[in-house]
């Protein structure tokens, strides 16, 4: 054997000996579920379905807790149970009265933090019975329109422009309109969709505002609405067109002249 040869099987030799010299490095387990997310929300459910509601500070403690857990990323059979402890936040247990809903309000938060999945639970409180369309629930009612368009979930469009246009109570209409600007990053159909939708409820109240009279009911009633939605609607068309208005027949104006060209 030359002495080249021999160098090489040297070398050889001495790299099988620091191979099994050293630890072998295992992959990196995948990430698995949370025990800590379960217990938290195993408590949770028990905060829920205490009938004295005396613990729903801590519930209210815990939610912040499994927001800050999904924003920083969970396994995802983890993220699916934390959305569906937050609905049961919102679907179980006694009902809360209107004037103690920190705990309602926590949940109603955090699902609009977590996009489509949270925005589907927001939509099933709106709708469902547990919170009537009733004045004394108006102010919860008004956080769930908010929060759905916080998600950015698109296909909730359609159902925040309905509310916003036809809800009997101003403040709803309000909301809902505010929560559409939300979509101010969305495509720019869909954000012409909106204002062209808004802008012709906008103008119909306005109207009927105009005519104004000592016995005119309907124009008062209009006037009332137009003074709990305009500012917020204000707002969400200046997100949605980049334009800066403050009035409707200025915003009237600018669309008629630009709904056909690029925003």
């Amino acid at each position: 054997m030359n002495t080249r040869s021999a160098r090489r099987l040297s070398l050889t030799a001495v790299a099988w000996i620091l191979a099994l010299a050293l630890p072998a490095q295992d992959p990196a387990p995948a990430k698995g579920p949370d025990k800590e997310i379960a217990d938290k929300l195993a408590t949770l459910k028990d905060v829920v379905a205490d009938k004295k509601f005396a613990r729903d500070a801590e519930g209210v403690s815990i939610i912040d807790d499994l927001l800050k857990k999904a924003q920083a990323g969970v396994d995802p059979k983890d993220a699916t149970a934390i959305v569906k402890g937050l609905d049961g936040v919102l679907s179980t247990g006694k009902v809360r009265p209107p004037d103690n809903t920190s705990l309602y309000n926590g949940a109603i938060a955090a699902l609009g933090r977590l996009g489509p999945e949270g925005a589907k639970a927001l939509k099933a409180a709106y709708s469902g019975k547990r919170f009537p369309d009733k004045k004394e629930w108006v102010p919860l009612r008004e956080q769930l329109l908010k929060n759905i368009g916080r998600t950015k979930d698109e296909s909730m469009v359609k159902f925040l422009v309905d509310e916003a246009r036809r809800s009997p109570e101003a403040a709803l209409q309000a909301a809902a309109g505010e929560a559409l600007g939300n979509y101010e990053e969305s495509k720019e159909a869909i954000r012409k969709e909106i204002v062209g939708d808004l802008i012709v409820t906008w103008g119909e109240l306005s109207e009927v505002a105009s005519q104004m009279g000592s016995n005119n009911v309907a124009a008062q009633n209009a006037q009332d609405r137009l003074s709990a939605l305009s500012d917020k609607w204000n707002t969400s068309f200046a997100k949605l067109t980049r334009q800066n208005f403050s009035s409707f027949r200025e915003w009237q104006t600018w669309y008629n002249k630009n709904k056909s060209v690029a925003w």
